[in-house]
């Protein structure tokens, strides 16, 4: 009996520590095809196998090493492993939940906590085998559960192979534990018997299934992941070109309407120049008719001294081209003021000195208001700049006193009164544009801005929208309030910081 005994117990640890090969080697493979990945769960998966080959291992040690140790260390290395593989396969797709990772760790620290206490009690080794393969029988059905989620989820052959490894574990651990119950099973560690072969045989075939799976599943899932990954940068790409197309549409409309507004304003201009003839008319023959005259005294004084051969009075000569000077330097002035009104507008943008540019469209409509005896007065704050296209602004200032003067002159007030106050604040400034006349009735007052809309007869119903369209795109607002009777006040307020250069 004893060399029966030493012939046997070889060959079983011999099973062992093949099974522990086959672990190491399928492991290994996983780890190293799949490396270039750098995935989580490769090394998570590939150290399990190393667990559940060392524990194979420490089993196949019985004899070297003492049978509490091989129970301690060979229980708790299987168990990781086990662990290990069972967590690897819940993470594909979707990290393991909380609750499923507390409680499959819970099982099996109390399995762990069992065999310890049973080895330690003094129970028997049947007892304890009973134990661990009752446990695994139960422990392994989450590998079926795990390849039929997987099945569900993404349909691959990979999943089928988990499944059926974890068929397999579950029926050829179950009928290990169903022989030990009914005395049929081999109680010795390293006994030949026929629920070994089964044991071992099922371990053989569901390891290598488990890898074959994991690895199918593995590539399918970074297959797909790379699929839709480059699915949404070439959404993203159309999107980013679909964002630069309508970018590229919108530039050529904001183009065309800073075209649209400069041809109106040019336009309003021409349509407003009948009513500023007679004022720059005015304005230009005061002093051209004052040079005149002291041309001619020029004239008459060097003629007198010539035909009389004495000499001329210079001080005279000298004050009377003074005024010449001075009357030429006004009539520049508005040829000057009269070039940048009519001036097309090229949209660009510079410090201006509002404060003089209202004051010199005042000096444009000044006749105007002198023949319709319209008292003007003016008041602004120091500082009173910002940063905008001059010849559009100087429209809009034209517009909003223009229509002023015709408010007055409609409603035919005792004392007509045309007030401009400049206000400068923090982030901006505002111009108010105030008028004593009739006031804008309220069922108009909708309208007031609208495109082609306007109760008068030589209108062309765009200067208010013009003036409006014209503020906004300086970042400002122009805004009116009106009471009928009392009159209007008109509210242009554009920002003082350089916010057109910067947009």
């Amino acid at each position: 009996m004893p060399a029966k005994e030493s012939r046997v117990i070889p060959d079983v640890q011999t099973i062992f520590w093949m099974d522990a090969f086959l672990y190491l080697m399928l492991h290994a493979a996983i780890w190293y095809g799949l490396a270039r990945f750098r995935s989580r769960l490769v090394s998570l998966w590939s150290l399990s196998g190393i667990f559940s080959a060392l524990g194979l291992c420490v089993f196949g040690s019985r004899g070297f090493l003492s049978d509490d140790m091989v129970v301690v260390l060979g229980m708790l290395l299987m168990t990781l492993g086990n662990w290990g593989r069972q967590i690897a396969l819940r993470s594909l797709g979707d990290a393991a939940s909380a609750r499923w990772m507390w409680a499959h760790g819970l099982m099996n620290l109390a399995f762990v906590a069992l065999t310890y206490a049973l080895q330690f009690s003094g129970a028997s080794v049947e007892v304890v085998m009973l134990v661990f393969y009752g446990y695994f029988t139960f422990n392994c059905l989450e590998y079926f559960v795990s390849g039929q989620r997987i099945g569900i989820e993404h349909d691959t052959i990979g999943a089928t192979s988990v499944k059926a490894a974890g068929g397999v574990l579950t029926v050829t651990l179950g009928i290990k534990t169903i022989a030990l119950l009914a005395g049929y099973g081999a109680t010795n560690l390293y006994e030949v018997s026929w629920d070994q072969f089964i044991v071992f045989a099922g371990q053989f075939v569901a390891i290598s299934m488990l890898n074959v799976g994991f690895m199918q599943i593995f590539i399918d899932q970074t297959h797909r992941a790379r699929i839709q990954a480059e699915q949404r940068l070439a959404r993203e790409q159309e999107r980013a070109a679909l964002f630069q197309q309508h970018s590229d549409d919108l530039g050529a409309l904001l183009r065309e309407r800073e075209e649209i507004i400069r041809q109106l304003t040019l336009s309003n201009k021409s349509a407003g120049m009948g009513a500023l003839v007679a004022s720059f008319a005015h304005e230009l023959n005061q002093p051209l008719t004052a040079t005149m005259l002291h041309a001619e005294l020029v004239q008459t004084k060097l003629s007198a001294a010539m035909s009389q051969n004495t000499q001329p009075d210079l001080n005279i000569l000298k004050t009377v081209a003074d005024a010449i000077v001075k009357n030429t330097q006004r009539s520049g002035d508005i040829i000057r003021k009269l070039r940048n009104l009519f001036r097309m507008s090229k949209g660009e943008y510079t410090r201006i000195d509002f404060e003089r540019l209202v004051m010199d469209v005042a000096d444009l409509v000044s006749f105007k208001l002198l023949e319709s005896e319209i008292h003007l007065s003016t008041e602004f704050d120091d500082n009173f700049r910002l940063t905008g296209d001059a010849t559009q602004l100087q429209q809009v200032v034209l517009n909003l006193m223009n229509n002023a003067i015709d408010a007055i002159l409609e409603s035919q007030v005792r004392h007509p009164h045309l007030s401009i106050r400049g206000q400068v604040f923090e982030d901006h400034l505002e111009l108010h544009v105030q008028d004593n006349g009739k006031g804008i009735d309220p069922e108009r007052q909708d309208d007031v801005f609208s495109l082609f809309k306007t109760t008068k007869s030589e209108g062309m119903g765009v200067g208010l929208w013009l003036s409006k369209s014209i503020i906004e795109s300086h970042g400002g607002k122009l805004t009116f309030t009106s009471e009928p009777g009392q009159g209007t006040v008109f509210t242009l307020r554009l920002p003082t910081i350089d916010y057109t250069l910067l947009a």
